[in-house]
């Protein structure tokens, strides 16, 4: 039953006269402008009930939101790594401490000794990194070490925190010797000692850094074992790309050779077969000229092979070098290209084949008989030739009764010791002992950061090519050698192993180098930056980031700076056969990053040479792709006309007379040599006046390798020798492109690289001359492919007197 409508009414339930007095009395109240009060009331309660509820939800609504924010899974977010080497501030360098040098140098220094803009720009750089380019001459050296003074002198950091760094032992007296002078005329006064300890070598730095810990505390350099101390300094800085051996090394690496050739069978396999392949007769292609030369006196030969193989068989036995134990002397007939060749004995252990030579103690007049047209020595080389190109099989040619006795040795010991033989790799010019050259080669690849041990699995040969079984047993060997180093009384660790401990890895070990050690690198100037390797720039940045991940740990050194000062020339680079890269100078803004941008200094006056000198060197490099071919500007005072470099033929005397002119215009000589041909030859010229002026305590002709040209000067430059590209190599190229070489896809980047270390070698040598370059280099070179034939030599700028 509905209940009743309580009211108050809704106008539209009232009846309809009811209805129509509730609007005209409502329409009475709005003229009036009055209201009913109950009707206000009530209507006011109703809306403030209707905004609470609606509040109320709108509240509830927004809790739900923020709720639902705080529960959602929020974005992965990480954060960012810092791979900077130095932090964002510059070097803290007053306006007034750069006044002061500047004020400084025009009152003690010479006006024709005073700084360039170019030099000024790089001494007073705020950049933690700065890098110093420039051609020779232009005063590279002496910006850095003014640099050196103002850190010292103007920015008050102490000589403790400064370090420059050069290339070899001769280059750190010299710079020692420069830098006590420069701060000599500022009011420094250093001792040869305190300078000695301002320049060093990266390997002299290095070691300082290894033996401040307690594991490498006396550890001794491979290369630097067994050497004389009575120069620890000398020893300390080393021998950059220099793999000869001494004694004492020679006896330890052969002890751990035969160690390993009896308990390791893998390498005992290797070893041996590497062996074979060194004395097997090498191989000689059909169409090569030696053999198209001889191949038909051969053939025609074939009728008289028993004769001479029975006279040489003769020579043999009377000489009672015949037959040999380890050989058995049996003779065996051969069809080659249809004709009979006879051999004179067999090797059953290395299942080769034996061909007696003719030893050179015999006359060379000998015949095998009176009717023959041709001397015995002749006859036996055109059947080695032959031998060489089309013999089936594997044979020795023994050359000499030394050569068969020390064979006979070897084979008799060969259960028990390792043979010791000479070997070539591919594009060397000639065999050297294999420990010598398991040496040089791991110099190579540690120079490249190269590990030796991985090499076997990164590189591929033919089939029929000895040099991957050269390389599986370095790789065997070299392992095995720096363990049995490390367990000497030492250790004795090669430098290459030294770089990568202290400098490369997660965690290299520089991180526990002692704070007093480290920070003497707090200002690091680097000198010829052309020819450092890649483990000494991983060393140099290593360093550099510990110094700052420490100056950010400890309060002490909170707002220090450090920085970074490099000088090159890439148109110096000339170790790169050795695996020295100018990487350094090309990658410093990627290797040493900075927020603070790097300060680049290009120095364009020379102050060494005349411009003839200059663009000389400069024609040489021009078409290397290095993009540095802009020639500096001699500032040089000239001294009569310009000369080009002139070029003169083999003429003993006429190296004696400009050897003597100079020595009484009392001008300095310089003569630059590129083989022991060439030394030989420049001692039959001038060896008594460079003697006799040794004798009177003068330096007036000095005689050095084209590779030891830098950091030199003379008046006169003499230069014996040209140098060449060498042949192609397969191994090398191989070792480039591991090393990170091929740049613009490059596949032959070890060619490349001697192909253009050739010209700058030239470059080099003529840059040294002060007033004038004399070339011969016509010296002992058998090949087509060497600098003056490559470098496309420009008229006007080389005098070819041998045309005349």
């Amino acid at each position: 039953m509905n209940q009743p409508i309580e009211p108050p009414y809704e106008l539209d339930e009232l009846p309809f006269h009811h209805r129509l007095a509730a609007q005209v009395l409502g329409a009475g109240l709005d003229l009036l402008h009055a209201r009913h009060h109950e009707s206000w009331e009530a209507g006011r309660r109703i809306g403030l009930m209707e905004a609470k509820a609606l509040a109320q939800q709108s509240s509830t609504q927004d809790q739900v939101e923020i709720l639902g924010l705080k529960t959602t899974e929020p974005d992965h977010q990480v954060t960012g790594k810092d791979d900077l080497v130095f932090g964002g501030e510059r070097i803290h360098i007053s306006s007034d401490a750069r006044a002061a040098m500047r004020a400084d140098c025009e009152v003690r220094l010479d006006k024709c000794a005073q700084p360039t803009m170019e030099q000024w720009k790089a001494i007073l750089s705020t950049s933690n990194t700065t890098l110093l380019g420039g051609g020779a001459g232009t005063g590279k050296t002496k910006t850095l070490l003014f640099r050196a003074l103002f850190f010292h002198r103007y920015a008050l950091v102490p000589l403790s925190q400064i370090r420059i760094l050069t290339f070899s032992r001769e280059a750190r007296v010299e710079m020692a010797s420069d830098l006590q002078e420069v701060f000599g005329l500022f009011g420094v006064v250093l001792s040869p000692a305190e300078c000695q300890a301002i320049v060093m070598t990266p390997r002299s730095c290095l070691l300082t850094q290894s033996m401040a810990l307690p594991d490498l505390a006396t550890v001794i350099p491979l290369e630097n074992y067994g050497a004389s101390p009575h120069d620890t300094s000398a020893l300390a800085d080393g021998r950059p790309f220099e793999a000869s051996l001494n004694n004492t090394q020679r006896v330890e690496m052969t002890k751990c050779l035969n160690l390993l050739y009896r308990s390791n069978k893998r390498f005992n396999e290797t070893y041996i077969a590497l062996w074979i392949s060194s004395l097997r007769l090498p191989q000689l292609e059909v169409d090569s000229p030696e053999v198209v030369r001889r191949a038909s006196l051969g053939w025609k030969l074939s009728e008289h092979d028993e004769a001479l193989t029975n006279s040489v068989e003769a020579l043999w036995r009377k000489a009672k070098a015949w037959p040999v134990e380890g050989v058995t002397a049996a003779r065996k007939v051969f069809t080659v290209r249809g004709r009979p060749y006879a051999t004179h004995g067999y090797i059953p252990q290395l299942k080769l084949h034996v061909v007696l030579g003719f030893d050179r103690s015999e006359g060379p007049s000998l015949r095998r008989d009176p009717s023959a047209s041709m001397e015995l020595y002749k006859e036996v080389a055109i059947k080695r030739t032959l031998f060489q190109a089309y013999f089936p099989e594997g044979v020795v040619h023994l050359d000499s009764y030394q050569d068969a006795a020390e064979l006979s040795e070897r084979l008799k010991y060969l259960a028990q010791a390792a043979p010791s033989f000479s070997y070539a790799l591919q594009g060397q010019t000639g065999p050297v002992p294999v420990l010598d050259s398991f040496n040089s080669t791991s110099a190579l690849l540690d120079s490249l950061g190269i590990e030796v041990g991985s090499v076997p699995g990164r590189m591929n040969f033919l089939p029929a090519d000895s040099d991957a079984l050269y390389f599986e047993a370095l790789a065997i060997y070299w392992e095995a050698l720096e363990r049995h180093l490390s367990k000497l009384e030492g250790p004795v660790i090669p430098f290459g192993r030294l770089f990568v401990a202290l400098g490369g890895g997660k965690l290299p070990a520089v991180r526990y180098v002692p704070m007093s050690i480290l920070e003497q690198c707090r200002h690091l100037l680097i000198d010829g930056a052309e020819d450092q390797t890649l483990p000494v720039a991983s060393w140099v940045r290593s360093v550099l980031i510990e110094i700052r991940r420490r100056d950010s740990t400890q309060i002490y050194t909170r707002g220090l700076s450090s920085s970074l000062t490099v000088a090159g020339d890439p148109n110096q680079w000339v170790y790169g056969s050795f695996g020295a890269t100018p990487k350094l100078f090309f990658d410093f803004e990627e290797m040493f990053s900075s927020p603070v941008p790097a300060t680049k200094v290009t120095l364009t006056e020379s102050f060494r040479s005349t411009q003839a000198i200059i663009d000389a060197g400069s024609n040489l490099v021009q078409n290397l792709s290095l993009g540095v071919n802009r020639s500096p500007r001699s500032i040089r005072p000239p001294k009569g006309e310009d000369q080009p470099v002139r070029i003169v033929g083999d003429d003993l005397d006429q190296l004696q007379r400009i050897c003597q002119s100079a020595a009484a215009d009392g001008y300095k000589v310089l003569i630059l040599i590129d083989s022991e041909v060439d030394k030989a030859w420049v001692d039959s010229a001038v060896g008594d006046q460079i003697r006799d002026d040794r004798a009177s305590g003068g330096r007036s002709i000095r005689v050095r390798s084209f590779h030891k040209a830098k950091s030199l000067e003379a008046d006169i430059v003499v230069m014996v020798g040209d140098p060449s590209t060498g042949v192609s190599s397969w191994y090398r190229n191989q070792l480039y492109k591991i090393a990170g070489f091929s740049s613009g896809g490059d596949s032959a980047p070890g060619d490349t690289v001697s192909h253009g270390e050739a010209l700058r070698l030239v470059h080099v040598a003529i840059t040294r001359a002060r007033h004038k370059c004399i070339w011969f280099p016509n010296r002992g070179v058998g090949t087509v492919r060497t600098a003056s034939v490559l470098g496309g030599l420009m008229p006007g700028l080389f005098d070819d007197e041998r045309r005349a």
